[in-house]
């Protein structure tokens, strides 16, 4: 019995060879082509065979001679599924035509939630491009961009949908979780569409991009002081000038907290700036500024301290007034 199984197997194995070598050859052995373009294919075949072409498009009968090689031809293909086939007489050989019709999108755009309102720092945001009317979507890679505004451009996330078997045009929906920070104010977001179609493709693979969004990102000021001035001494009698500084979105407003003191400070304020002519022993404290904005508010204080005039400059004075006096007598 295992000899008759052996026999068997030998045989199918021989005619197998035989058939495979008897059997035409299809090129190319892939075809990449656009919806609407003309295609073609050979047939062909080491020996004079009756071959024909199965096909929704351009298919032919089996020749009445025996020929080496037939062509497949069509002027435009409409055809999403068709799978051209080379055959010979009696079926016993068929080679299909490896053939993938394509479209570019009709149009890529993006957009996020809650557009066109500005962005907040620490929010999420869920981006979204969307790939409309294109085949075959399982071969279309999305590609999410972020431009700042020095220029530098970063890539925040590839996505790709394996959907292989859909053939027909479809639209396409890529999402992405975007967190903006304060660095991404005035910077630019847009999504790029890359159809990849292997080497038998179009080289370089066609990219179509969406328009580019500026985004504008709100978020509480913070002072940009300088963080060692902490503290500073000024001489009695002198003028004390303090200028705030903050970096917010929106544009924060400025408040000035000063030490409760006699006699009252004389005080010119302006938007970031606080400044008291004639300063006093009794002015000696804390100076805090606020910047506000509606995130949030940051602030900064610097402790003032006023020291007496110096013996020196003292003494220096009264010398002075004893010579005016003097040359006033003589």
């Amino acid at each position: 019995m295992e000899i008759v199984i052996g026999l068997l197997l030998s045989s199918l194995s021989l005619y197998c060879d035989f058939t495979d070598a008897e059997c035409p050859v299809v090129s190319p052995a892939r075809l990449v082509v656009k919806y609407g373009d003309p295609a073609s294919a050979k047939c062909t075949s080491d020996t004079p065979v009756q071959m024909g072409w199965e096909a929704t498009q351009g298919g032919t009968g089996l020749t009445e001679e025996e020929v080496k090689f037939l062509n497949w031809r069509v002027d435009s293909v409409t055809d999403w599924s068709n799978k051209p086939k080379c055959f010979t007489e009696g079926g016993l050989c068929q080679k299909q035509l490896d053939i993938t019709v394509y479209k570019l999108p009709d149009r890529v755009s993006f957009s996020y939630r809650k557009y066109p309102d500005p962005m907040v720092e620490g929010d999420q945001y869920l981006l979204q491009c969307l790939v409309q009317n294109m085949a075959p979507i399982g071969r279309l890679r999305v590609t999410f961009y972020k431009v700042n505004t020095t220029g530098e451009q970063t890539e925040l996330d590839t996505q790709q949908k394996h959907k292989d078997n859909i053939k027909t045009p479809g639209n396409g929906t890529y999402t992405l979780d975007f967190t903006p920070s304060r660095d991404d104010d005035g910077a630019q977001l847009w999504c790029s569409a890359m159809l990849d179609l292997g080497p038998e493709g179009p080289q370089p693979p066609p990219v179509m991009e969406s328009d580019r969004l500026n985004i504008n990102v709100h978020y509480k000021p913070l002072i940009t002081m300088s963080p060692g001035r902490f503290s500073m001494n000024i001489t009695e009698g002198d003028t004390l000038s303090l200028a705030c500084s903050a970096k917010g979105n929106p544009a924060p407003s400025y408040n000035w907290l000063l030490p409760q003191s006699d006699p009252a400070p004389n005080i010119t304020e302006g938007r970031s700036v606080v400044t008291i002519t004639n300063m006093a022993k009794s002015h000696s404290g804390n100076y805090t500024c606020i910047a506000s904005n509606p995130l949030g508010h940051s602030t900064w204080t610097v402790n003032v301290k006023v020291t007496g005039a110096s013996c020196q400059a003292a003494g220096s004075a009264t010398v002075a007034v004893l010579l005016l006096q003097l040359i006033h007598w003589l």
